[in-house]
């Protein structure tokens, strides 16, 4: 594992009328940094979203080499709540486990427990495991 560091967001991201950064271009952002490991996280402190969808925690390249989580939502704090910095550390991990999961070629699994689970929610994300489900495991095991 290898620290990049900060890398500036790109101004086109950002919109105005949402108040959020669209997902897809910072993902994009990351291909400058794919030459450093086989793949690549990215860590955002900023509100990302996708088209057609409110928000997103993620965003992959599917059986690609860049992923890309945001930390904004996965904060009580978010939402006007007490500070939890252990239940924040485990959603993060929990989608950053996610995102990497879908550079593998995983999609979403219908196991609620399995941390390849679609979360639409914070609560999703809370309910589910942090690991994959032994369907999912084997995936990325036969990817390794």
């Amino acid at each position: 594992m290898r620290i990049a560091g900060r890398t500036a967001l790109p101004r086109d991201s950002w919109n105005r009328d949402r108040g959020q950064h669209l997902a897809s271009l910072l993902l994009a952002e990351l291909s400058t940094l794919s030459n450093l490991a086989d793949r690549v996280l990215g860590v955002a402190n900023v509100d990302i979203f996708a088209p057609g969808l409110n928000f997103v925690f993620g965003q992959a390249d599917i059986s690609g080499r860049r992923a890309l989580i945001s930390l904004k939502r996965l904060r009580q704090e978010f939402y006007g709540l007490h500070r939890d910095e252990d239940l924040f550390q485990q959603r993060a991990l929990k989608e950053a486990v996610h995102e990497l999961g879908h550079t593998y070629g995983l999609g979403h699994c219908p196991d609620p427990s399995c941390v390849m689970h679609f979360s639409n929610s914070l609560p999703d994300t809370d309910l589910k495991g942090w690991n994959f489900c032994s369907f999912c495991q084997e995936k990325v095991n036969q990817k390794l």
